[in-house]
C-alpha cells in the first residue's frame, strides 16, 4: 500500500503546517483584539431627537385680538420687517369713538359752567358784604331815631307833668295838659314803634345773611359736584381711550413676521385669536424635545451635540456643532424641551433662520461595547417581562 500511495506519503511528509499556524495565530490575534476592545474599549453613546429645530435666543411673540370686533384695516404679510408698537391690524371702533367724543363734548362743557358759577358765588358774597354794612348803616339809623324819639318822649313826658300840676293851681287851662299828656303818649308809641323797626331790621339782616350763605353754600356744592362730574368723565375718557386702544393690534417686539392667518379686511375676529407670529431678532439657538428616559439624568449642561438640517443633507452642507445649555426639569406633552447653544466657529456655510427644522444628537456617555450590549438585553428581557401578566400567560 506504502508503494502504491507514495507520492502522495512524500507530498504530506514534505507539506509543513507553518501557513496554517500563522493562520491559526493571526486568527487568535484579531479575536483577541476583539475581545480586549469589546470589554475594555470606548464607544459614545447619543441620544437623538427627530424634534429639533433653530429658534431665536428670544421667543418668537404671537400677536392676538384683545377684543372680538371686525376687522377694518391690516398690514400683515410674511416677511415684513415691523418695529416695536407699530399698528399692524386695526378693528372697528367706532361706537367707543362716537362715545369719546360725546364725553369730551361733555367734559368741554363743564369748565364754563364751574367758572360762571364761581363768579355768581363772588358776586353773592360781595353782595352779602354790601347788605351787612347797608343792613348795619339803617340799623343805625333806626338806633339814632329810636333814641330821638325817647329824648322826645322823656320831654313830652316832663311837659305833661309840669302842665298837670299847673293846671291843678288853675294857672294853665286842664286841656293843655291833656293835649301835653296825649302827645306824650303819642311820642311813646313813635319811640316802641322804632324800637321794633330796629329788631325788625336786625331779623331781616340775619335772615339775609343766612340766606346769602345758604345760596353761596348751595353753588359751592355745585361747583363741587360738577368738579367730581368732571374727573368721571375724565375716568371714562381714559378708559375709552383705552378700549380704543385695545382695537389697535401693535407688534409687541421689532422682528419680522414669520406667520399669518389669512383675513381679510371685513373679517370678525374672536377675543384671543392669534393672527401672526413676530419673530425678533437675534442670535438663534437649537431647541429639541426628548423622551423623559432619554434625557432626565442623562442629559446635562455642557456636553456636546451635533445637529443635522432636514433642508440641508450632511453629506453635503456638514452638521452643526453644539452644546447643551439648559435643560428642562418638568414634563410637558410627554417631552422634555433641551436648549443647545450653537458653536458659532464651527457652524457651516448654509442659511441658518428660525424655525429651520432637523434631527440632534447628544453625546450623553462612553461605554465599553459589553455593556451595551447588556443594557439591549436587559431592555428586551424588560419589555418581555412588561408583556406578561402576573399568571404569567402572554398578552393577546
Amino acid at each position: 500500500m506504502a508503494s502504491q500511495f507514495s507520492r502522495t506519503t512524500r507530498s504530506l511528509a514534505n507539506d509543513t503546517s507553518k501557513y496554517a499556524l500563522v493562520a491559526w495565530l493571526l486568527a487568535a490575534a484579531l479575536l483577541s483584539g476583539w475581545l480586549a476592545w469589546f470589554f475594555f474599549g470606548q464607544v459614545t453613546v447619543y441620544e437623538i431627537s427627530r424634534k429639533a429645530r433653530l429658534e431665536v435666543q428670544q421667543a418668537a411673540h404671537s400677536v392676538a385680538a384683545l377684543i372680538p370686533s371686525r376687522i377694518i384695516s391690516t398690514s400683515l404679510v410674511i416677511g415684513q420687517e415691523v418695529r416695536v408698537r407699530d399698528v399692524l391690524v386695526e378693528l372697528d371702533a367706532g361706537s367707543e369713538k362716537l362715545r369719546l367724543q360725546e364725553e369730551e363734548a361733555r367734559l368741554k362743557a363743564i369748565p364754563p359752567r364751574i367758572e360762571s358759577l364761581r363768579k355768581e358765588i363772588a358776586f353773592r358774597e360781595q353782595s352779602r358784604a354790601e347788605d351787612q354794612q347797608s343792613a348795619l348803616a339803617a340799623t343805625e339809623t333806626a338806633r339814632f331815631r329810636s333814641k330821638e324819639a325817647v329824648a322826645g318822649v322823656e320831654f313830652a313826658k316832663d311837659n305833661a307833668r309840669r302842665l298837670k300840676e299847673e293846671s291843678s293851681f288853675g294857672s294853665v287851662a286842664q286841656i293843655e295838659a291833656l293835649r301835653a299828656l296825649a302827645e306824650s303818649q303819642k311820642l311813646s308809641a313813635s319811640s316802641e314803634a322804632l324800637s321794633s323797626e330796629v329788631r325788625r331790621l336786625e331779623s331781616d339782616a340775619q335772615t339775609r345773611i343766612h340766606q346769602n350763605q345758604a345760596q353761596i353754600q348751595s353753588l359751592n356744592s355745585a361747583v363741587v359736584s360738577l368738579e367730581g362730574e368732571m374727573g368721571t368723565i375724565r375716568a371714562t375718557i381714559a378708559r375709552l381711550k383705552l378700549d380704543i386702544e385695545k382695537h389697535l393690534v401693535r407688534a409687541p417686539v421689532s422682528g419680522r413676521v414669520g406667520d399669518v392667518v389669512p383675513l381679510r379686511v371685513g373679517a370678525y375676529v374672536a377675543e384671543g385669536q392669534k393672527l401672526a407670529t413676530v419673530v425678533p431678532r437675534g442670535e438663534l439657538m437649537i431647541v429639541a424635545d426628548f423622551n423623559p428616559s432619554a434625557v432626565l439624568g442623562r442629559i446635562q449642561p455642557g456636553q456636546t451635540a451635533r445637529l443635522r438640517l432636514d433642508g440641508f443633507p450632511w453629506a453635503q452642507y456638514g452638521s452643526i456643532d453644539a452644546k447643551v445649555s439648559r435643560v428642562a426639569s418638568e414634563i410637558r406633552d410627554g417631552q422634555v424641551r433641551v436648549e443647545f447653544a450653537v458653536v458659532s466657529s464651527s457652524a457651516p456655510q448654509m442659511v441658518m433662520q428660525h424655525g429651520l427644522p432637523g434631527s440632534i444628537e447628544v453625546s450623553v456617555d462612553q461605554v465599553a461595547p459589553a455593556v451595551l450590549i447588556l443594557r439591549a438585553a436587559g431592555q428586551l428581557l424588560s419589555s418581555s417581562a412588561q408583556q406578561l401578566n402576573p399568571a404569567g400567560e402572554r398578552n393577546p
